[in-house]
C-alpha cells in the first residue's frame, strides 16, 4: 500500500491487477475507491494516482468517467515506432501483446515516439488499429535541415520516421541559414494533417562537417552538448589542488603503492588498485575510487546538470563527459604522483579467492604510476622481458594481482556467470577526425584483471549496503523470459547445440554453452543471439540480484566520474559508513527518491548507448565509401523477411544483403530455422553462414551500407532446412 500521511492507498499494481483480473466491467472512480477502501477525504488525491496511471498507460479512461484494463476494452497502449513511409507500429511494454500495424489514415496527430493509445480493429498474428489518443509526446525537440521559403522556413527532420515538416517563421530561425544543420523545439503540435511549428534552438552548421554531425547525433538522442555557462562557472572555483585539510580528515594511504591500469588514450582515471599478500598468504586488495562525491554536492550546478546527463558519452572520436573536466580529467582524476582523494573498497580473500572481509572508508592516496593495458599484459606474458624490468618496482605486485583475478575469475565462472568476450570493433582515426582503419578490439590479461577487481568491489559494496538494508541504486538483471529462451533453444538447435536444463534456464546453463562455442564459427552468433535472448540490466531501489554474473548482490561503485549512479553509490556508502545513523524514516525517503532516479539513469543509460551506437554506424559508413565495388568475405548475422546482415571477416563492419537482390528464386522467411529459404532450390541462406559480397552502395546520411551476393551457389545442409510443405512462414516474398 501507498503511504499519504497517515492514509493508506491501494499500490498501482493492485490498481491494475483488480482492473486486469478481477473487476467484472469498467468502473468508476467511486467503485474503486469502494473496492480498495479509500476515504472520501482524500479523493482528490486518489483520482490523481488514476491520472498517473493514465497517463503511463497502464489503465484507460473510457466514456462514463469509467476505467479499465487496455487489453479488456481491445485497446493497447505503448510507444509508437513509424517508418518513414508512413505507417507505423505500436510497441506495449508488455511482452506478450503483440506490435499493434498502424496505416497511414489511422496515425492521426501522433508522431514517431508518442505514447498513444490504439484501439485493436483487427485481431489474429498480425493485428492492426488505430490510434485513438496521444498520452504523451514523446519528443520536442528534433535535428533537421533548414529549406528557406519565401516567408517561412521548413525544418526536414534528419530521421525519416518524423516524416512531418517543421513549419518555422522567419523570426525563429536563431540566425541560421538555408540548408544547415538546426534543433528545432516544437512549439505547436500538429493537429490531424497538419505540420508541427517550431523555432529553432541550436545552430550546428553545415552537413559534413565532423563536428556539425557529431553534434547532430549527440542532440538527436538527447546527449548534452556544452555545459551551461552557470555549470561551466562553477567548474572554475573548483581548486586546482588538494586541500590538506581534507587529506587530514581521512586515512592516509599515500605511502601504498596503487597503480592505475587503463587504456592507451584514457583521460579520466576513476580507480586504482593496490595488493598485499597476509603472512597465511591470503591477499588484501585494495580498490581506490575517485571521490567525486566530495566535490559534487547533492543539489549543485555541477550537480543537477551531472544528473541530468546520466552518464558521459563516448563517439570514436570525442566524448561528452558527465562532469566539467576541472573535475573529470583534473582534480578526480587519479593520476600518478598526486595526492588524490578516494574512497577506498579493502577486501581480504583466501588463497582461493573467497572473499573473507572487506572495509570501506575514505582515504587519499597518490598513484605512483599510470599503466596501460598493453603494458600490463606484456609483463604478465614475459617476466624477463624489458618492460618489466623498467617496472620492477610494481612487477611482482602486478604478479600478485593476476594471481588474485585469476582465482576470483575461476571461482565466478563456477557459480556460472556468463562472460562474453567478443571482440569489438576500434575504429582508427587519422588527423582530421577520419577513419582509417578498423580493427579488432583484443582483450588482454590486463583487461580480465582490472575487471574482476571491479566486479569484486562492486558486489561486496551492494552485499554490505544490502545486509544493512539500506537502499541503493543496485544493478539488476532479472531472469530472461521463457519465450525468449525458447526461441534461443530452437535457434540453437539449428547449430546442434541444446541447452543442459529443462524448464527455467540457469545462468550456468548459458555459461557452459558459451564455453562450448568458443573457437567455433558460430562463436560469436552464437553468443550475439543469447545477448538479445536476455533482458537489459537496470537500477532498481531494491537487489534483485544479477542474472548475467550469477550474482546475488551487485551495483556500480567504481566509475563516479563517468556514472551517475555510482556517484548515488557512493554518497549513500558514506553516509553508511560514518558516525551518523540511518533512520528507519530516512531509509524510506531514500527509496522514494531512488525510484524515480533510477528510472531516470536507465534511460540515460539507453540514451547514450543509442547515441554511441550511431556514432560508431557514422564512421564505418564513412570508412567503407569509398570501397564502393569491392568484394570481401563475410558471415551472416542476422536474417529478417526483407533480407540478411552480413559482417565482413575483414573489419567490423556490416549491411544488407535485400532479399530483392536474389534473383535465382523466390525466397522466403522461416523463424524457425532464422534462415531465407528458397522455394525451389531449397538453398538457403541462415545466421553463422560464410558468403562473398561486393560493396554496392554506403548512404552515410542513413548509416546504411548495402550488399550484393557475388555467388548464389553454396552447399545446402537439407537435415538442417525445414521441409517446404509445413515449415515455411508465407512472408517475405521477393524475388528481383
Amino acid at each position: 500500500m501507498t503511504h499519504l500521511g497517515a492514509l493508506m492507498f491501494p499500490d498501482k499494481e493492485k490498481i491494475e491487477e483488480f482492473l486486469l483480473r478481477e473487476a467484472p466491467s469498467p468502473v468508476t472512480s467511486r467503485e474503486l475507491m469502494a473496492h480498495f477502501n479509500v476515504d472520501e477525504g482524500v479523493a482528490g488525491e486518489f483520482i490523481s494516482l488514476l491520472d498517473d496511471l493514465t497517463q503511463e498507460g497502464r489503465i484507460v479512461e473510457i466514456k462514463g468517467g469509467r476505467y479499465a484494463h487496455p487489453s479488456r476494452v481491445g485497446l493497447v497502449a505503448g510507444r509508437l515506432t513509424m517508418h518513414r513511409d508512413g505507417f507505423g507500429f505500436v510497441v506495449s511494454a508488455s511482452i506478450d501483446t503483440p506490435d499493434i500495424f498502424i496505416g497511414h489514415r489511422e496515425i492521426g496527430s501522433a508522431m514517431h515516439s508518442d505514447f498513444v493509445v490504439a484501439r485493436v480493429e483487427r485481431h489474429g498474428k498480425k493485428p492492426s488499429g488505430r490510434i485513438i489518443r496521444i498520452l504523451k509526446r514523446g519528443a520536442s525537440r528534433i535535428m533537421g535541415r533548414l529549406r528557406m521559403r519565401k516567408k517561412y522556413a521548413l525544418v526536414v527532420p534528419i530521421d525519416e520516421r518524423y516524416y512531418r515538416n517543421i513549419y518555422v517563421h522567419r523570426d525563429d530561425l536563431g540566425g541560421a541559414a538555408d540548408g544547415q544543420i538546426v534543433q528545432v523545439e516544437i512549439t505547436s503540435y500538429p493537429i490531424e494533417d497538419d505540420v508541427p511549428e517550431g523555432i529553432v534552438i541550436h545552430v550546428l552548421g553545415n552537413p559534413g562537417d565532423e563536428d556539425t554531425e557529431a553534434g547532430a547525433i549527440a542532440l538527436k538522442h538527447d546527449v548534452h552538448i556544452d555545459f551551461p555557462g552557470e555549470v561551466q562557472q562553477a567548474a572554475k572555483r573548483i581548486p586546482k589542488k588538494v586541500k590538506k585539510s581534507d587529506i587530514d580528515s581521512r586515512e592516509d594511504l599515500r605511502e601504498l603503492p596503487f597503480v592505475t591500469i587503463d587504456g592507451e588514450s584514457a583521460k579520466d582515471f576513476d580507480d586504482a588498485v593496490q595488493i598485499d599478500l597476509t603472512d597465511d598468504g591470503s591477499f588484501i586488495l585494495r580498490v581506490a575510487i575517485a571521490d567525486v562525491s566530495h566535490y559534487v554536492k547533492p543539489g549543485s550546478k555541477i550537480d543537477i546538470e551531472a544528473y541530468a546527463r546520466g552518464t558521459s558519452t563516448y563517439f570514436p572520436d570525442r566524448v561528452f563527459p558527465m562532469l566539467p573536466e576541472a573535475l573529470s580529467n583534473n582534480l578526480c582524476s587519479l593520476v600518478p604522483r598526486e595526492d588524490r582523494l578516494a574512497m577506498v573498497a579493502e577486501m581480504e580473500f583466501s588463497r582461493g579467492g573467497r572473499r573473507k572481509a572487506e572495509r570501506f572508508f575514505p582515504a587519499s592516496i597518490r598513484s605512483i604510476h599510470r599503466l596501460t593495458y598493453n603494458e600490463v599484459a606484456r609483463v604478465l606474458d614475459d617476466p624477463d622481458s624489458e618492460e618489466a624490468d623498467s617496472l620492477r618496482d610494481v612487477a611482482p605486485a602486478l604478479f600478485n594481482m593476476w594471481e588474485l583475478a585469476r582465482v576470483i575469475r575461476a571461482r565466478r565462472k563456477e557459480r556460472g556467470s556468463i562472460d562474453f568476450d567478443l571482440p569489438e570493433a576500434e575504429i582508427v582515426l587519422d588527423l582530421q577526425g577520419q577513419p582509417e582503419d578498423i580493427v579488432r578490439s583484443e582483450r588482454n590479461r590486463a583487461h580480465f584483471l582490472i575487471e574482476e577487481f571491479m566486479i569484486a568491489a562492486n558486489e561486496a559494496v551492494a552485499e554490505f549496503l544490502e545486509d544493512k538494508r539500506i537502499p541503493a541504486p543496485f544493478r539488476v538483471h532479472e531472469e530472461p523470459d521463457d519465450l525468449k529462451i525458447q526461441g534461443f533453444r530452437n535457434f540453437i538447435h539449428n547449430f546442434g547445440y541444446y541447452l543442459g536444463s529443462v524448464g527455467k534456464v540457469k545462468p550456468a546453463d548459458l555459461q557452459e554453452l558459451a564455453s562450448r562455442t568458443e573457437g567455433k564459427p558460430e562463436e560469436r552468433v552464437i553468443s550475439q543471439m543469447m545477448l538479445r535472448s536476455m533482458k537489459k540490466a537496470h537500477y532498481y531501489p531494491e537487489n534483485l540480484g544479477h542474472f548475467g554474473l550469477a550474482s546475488t548482490h551487485y551495483l556500480h561503485f567504481t566509475s563516479p566520474i563517468r556514472r551517475y549512479p555510482d556517484l548515488l553509490v557512493h554518497r549513500i556508502l558514506k553516509k553508511a559508513v560514518g558516525k551518523g545513523r540511518m533512520t528507519k524514516k530516512f531509509k524510506e525517503k531514500l527509496h522514494s527518491e531512488l525510484e524515480e532516479q533510477c528510472f531516470h539513469l536507465s534511460s540515460r543509460e539507453r540514451v547514450s548507448e543509442s547515441a554511441e551506437r550511431e556514432a560508431v554506424s557514422w564512421k564505418k559508413c564513412q570508412f567503407m565509401r569509398d570501397k564502393v565495388g569491392e568484394e570481401f568475405w563475410g558471415f551472416v548475422t542476422g536474417v529478417a523477411t526483407f533480407g540478411f546482415f552480413v559482417e565482413l571477416e575483414q573489419y567490423f563492419v556490416d549491411g544488407l544483403v535485400h532479399v530483392s537482390s536474389l534473383k535465382d528464386d523466390f525466397y522466403h522467411f522461416s523463424e524457425e530455422a532464422q534462415a531465407l529459404i528458397g522455394e525451389r532450390n531449397r538453398l538457403t541462406y541462415r545466421i553463422g553462414d560464410k558468403v562473398r559480397i561486393t560493396v554496392e552502395r554506403v548512404d552515410v546520411e542513413r548509416r546504411q551500407i548495402d550488399f550484393k551476393l557475388i555467388t548464389e551457389e553454396k552447399e545446402v545442409d537439407l537435415a538442417k532446412v525445414p521441409k517446404k510443405s509445413n515449415r515455411l512462414k508465407k512472408k517475405g516474398r521477393r524475388r528481383g
